[in-house]
């Protein structure tokens, strides 16, 4: 039965860490609110955008140490209608719901490997959320419902902190 769990996790930016995020995330959603494949795409999601906040906010490469500080914290809240996780970092800000499409044939044909992440965030995802202080914090916002009819009902653009309206989701 669906129940209600929150869990906060702080991890250093450093690739290592990313087995540690999709454990805590598999872990919150192993109550069976979602089927499991669709709980392994949301835990890949996450992932995906906590390694992105390593490599181009903090501008890591695999292996490279964190600075003392450099750290990402995850709250990951569970509740009976949605999955919602909040990552904050104090990196450099990127606006994920900005980034261009893709176009996957082509992507394949050239052979090119990796910039699917935001891609992959945006389709697994039902909402994807930014705001940025200038200087200060960065958050992002991924919520996924466990009725998607419940989330495609819902609006899947917000305001951001600039007053414009965000793209759709997917």
């Amino acid at each position: 039965m669906a129940r209600t769990a929150q869990q906060v996790l702080t991890v250093p930016s450093d690739t290592k860490y990313l087995a540690k995020v999709r454990k805590v995330v598999m872990e919150v959603l192993a109550d069976g609110s979602f089927p499991p494949t669709k709980a392994n795409l949301i835990a890949l999601a996450v992932d995906e955008a906590v390694a992105n906040i390593i490599e181009h906010a903090y501008g890591r490469r695999p292996g490279d140490p964190a600075p003392n500080g450099d750290e990402i914290v995850l709250v990951l809240n569970l509740r009976p209608d949605r999955f919602e996780v909040t990552i904050r970092d104090k990196g450099t800000g990127f606006d994920p719901r900005g980034a261009p499409g893709v176009d996957l044939r082509e992507h394949v044909q050239e052979g090119r490997k990796g910039g699917l992440g935001i891609f992959l965030i945006k389709r697994i995802m039902d909402e994807v959320q930014y705001e940025s202080t200038q200087g200060s914090q960065n958050e992002l916002r991924l919520i996924k419902y466990v009725d998607e009819a419940a989330g495609a009902n819902k609006s899947r653009t917000s305001p951001s902190n600039d007053g414009r309206e965000n793209r759709p989701a997917s």
